[in-house]
């Protein structure tokens, strides 16, 4: 019995030395593991971006002279200035931009943040690496800052080969103006630094998504474009979080893992898919504290999640699928044809 009892710790020891050494080898760990969708771009090199600070330049400035100040940088501004400022509309325009209390009280309480720029350029030119590697023939896009006035239904614009984020969007969950600005919790959330390159990426989905598919009716055709630009995210930011890439709390994550197939049941059952009523899509594609058709404790967008997941599949089945391809691909019951999406 001795010798039996020693064989059967030796077994154990050696199993358990096993798992130890496959464990610490690259990508055993689960939360090593490479996701389908990342590409290889060790062969793309970009170490940095640079970023234009338009907010600086203006709010440095001194009202009285702007003509003078902003001369010298008509060119590297031209977006925002054109060929100068010798208009006087346009100067008395800036003049009241750049003296507004308020947007001076923006300017001021972004500074801290933007300190942080070595971190924000180094994770916008890790995620640009990916995007060149998906559009080779695409120019990388400009990048400037400037105050918005909290424009936070358009925190980040991309418009003519540009990307212009405004800053004051990313003040932190708590910032005091969301709140008398009046912005919902459920959306001041997620106006938060980490949120810039998120962010970034859904402006330039969106941006590829106008250019090359229709603008969606049914509610499954809503679904699977949503589902698209959260896929872009995905593979221009392979490795952030779920719950960033689509604006959930852990919560919200949690219960739409748990209940996916029953948010999928429900939209079967009652015949949804092929509806294009815009009060029926609004209900499971908007950003809102929950679904409306299930508790107050769901998730929101819930169709999103699910049409996220069905693109997701689908290109996880179609390995040769470009991601190109799939942001043409008009036809969304193809999409879901293909994936065998089968949630339970």
């Amino acid at each position: 019995m001795d010798i039996m009892r020693k064989q059967i710790i030796k077994s154990i020891c050696f199993v358990f030395l096993l798992l130890i050494f496959l464990f610490s080898l690259p990508g055993c760990d689960k939360l090593e593991r490479k996701p389908f969708y990342e590409a290889d771009i060790s062969d793309i090199q970009l170490e940095h971006v640079d970023i234009y600070r338009y907010d600086s330049l203006l709010f440095n400035a001194n009202p009285f002279i702007l003509e003078k100040e902003l001369e010298p940088h008509t060119e590297t501004y031209a977006f925002f200035l054109g060929e100068g400022i010798q208009d006087a509309e346009q100067q008395e325009r800036l003049y009241n931009y750049v003296t507004d209390p308020f947007l001076i009280e923006l300017y001021m309480d972004s500074q801290d943040m933007q300190k942080e720029n070595d971190g924000l350029r180094a994770s916008l030119a890790k995620a640009f690496r990916y995007y060149t590697h998906h559009f080779p023939e695409e120019p990388l896009p400009d990048i400037y800052t400037y105050i918005s006035g909290i424009d936070h239904h358009r925190p980040v614009i991309f418009t003519d080969g540009h990307l212009i984020i405004g800053v004051d969007n990313y003040l932190g969950h708590d910032y005091e103006y969301y709140d008398k600005a009046g912005i919902p919790k459920y959306l001041s959330h997620w106006m938060r630094p980490e949120s810039i390159v998120p962010d970034v990426a859904r402006a330039l989905a969106d941006h590829h998504l106008a250019e090359s598919s229709a603008a969606p009716e049914t509610l499954l055709e809503h679904m699977i474009h949503e589902g698209k630009k959260l896929f872009f995210l995905d593979c221009m930011l392979p490795h952030t979080h779920d719950s960033l890439k689509i604006n959930y709390t852990e919560r919200q994550l949690t219960w739409m893992e748990q209940n996916l197939g029953r948010a999928w049941a429900y939209k079967l059952d009652n015949e949804l898919l092929y509806r294009n009523d815009r009060d029926l899509v609004q209900r499971f594609i908007r950003k809102a504290p929950f679904t409306a058709p299930f508790s107050r404790n769901s998730a929101p967008q819930t169709g999103v999640y699910l049409g996220w997941q069905i693109v997701r599949k689908y290109m996880e089945r179609n390995p040769d699928i470009r991601l190109q391809d799939l942001l043409a691909e008009e036809d969304a019951r193809k999409i879901l044809t293909e994936a065998r999406f089968r949630p339970r």
